[in-house]
């Protein structure tokens, strides 16, 4: 983030470059898995503020938009889910997690996978290798920018921003 500069940043919901400034900051609270154990951190996200009345919070990869969860600690639940090593309540007591939780990323992902590949691609790839290629890939954010801007939404975000799916509904 020390290399952003909001001056350079398109509006999504305008489309016009340059317009946008620093507006705000707030405290996020995200939950990871360090060492074993389940930890909460605190961010502190930017808002910005467009000359069209609209403010966008400048979220890095690892946050899921609408999610009090990280990237990489639903990655990791899903690859152990994946790879069997323990009981499916065995995984959500270790991470602290419900099994409707579980559930619903489950569900999300399987979604997701299927949107991203294809209905008849993502039969032939298992979950395990769809998350193996998206967590070898050069660039994570490479793929990240392309599958909001096909599909409006963060990979593993459940519903769509507001404001951008207006804008791709109404039309800005």
């Amino acid at each position: 983030m020390a290399g952003f500069r909001s001056e350079l940043q398109t509006c999504p919901c305008c489309g016009v470059k340059g317009s946008c400034r620093i507006h705000a900051y707030y405290d996020r609270s995200l939950v990871d898995f360090i060492g074993g154990t389940q930890v909460r951190h605190s961010l502190c996200i930017m808002r910005l503020i467009c000359t069209c009345g609209h403010t966008h919070a400048i979220l890095p990869d690892f946050i899921i938009p609408y999610s009090g969860y990280g990237l990489f600690f639903l990655l990791r639940v899903l690859a152990e889910y994946f790879l069997r090593l323990s009981t499916v309540e065995r995984l959500c007591e270790r991470f602290c997690i419900t099994l409707s939780q579980l559930r619903r990323w489950l569900q999300l992902f399987r979604v997701q996978k299927e949107d991203w590949l294809g209905v008849l691609s993502s039969m032939e790839v298992s979950g395990l290798s769809f998350l193996k290629s998206l967590l070898t890939q050069p660039a994570y954010s490479d793929f990240a920018s392309a599958f909001v801007r096909r599909f409006t939404k963060s990979f593993l975000q459940s519903h769509k921003n507001p404001a951008l799916y207006c804008q791709q509904v109404f039309g800005p």
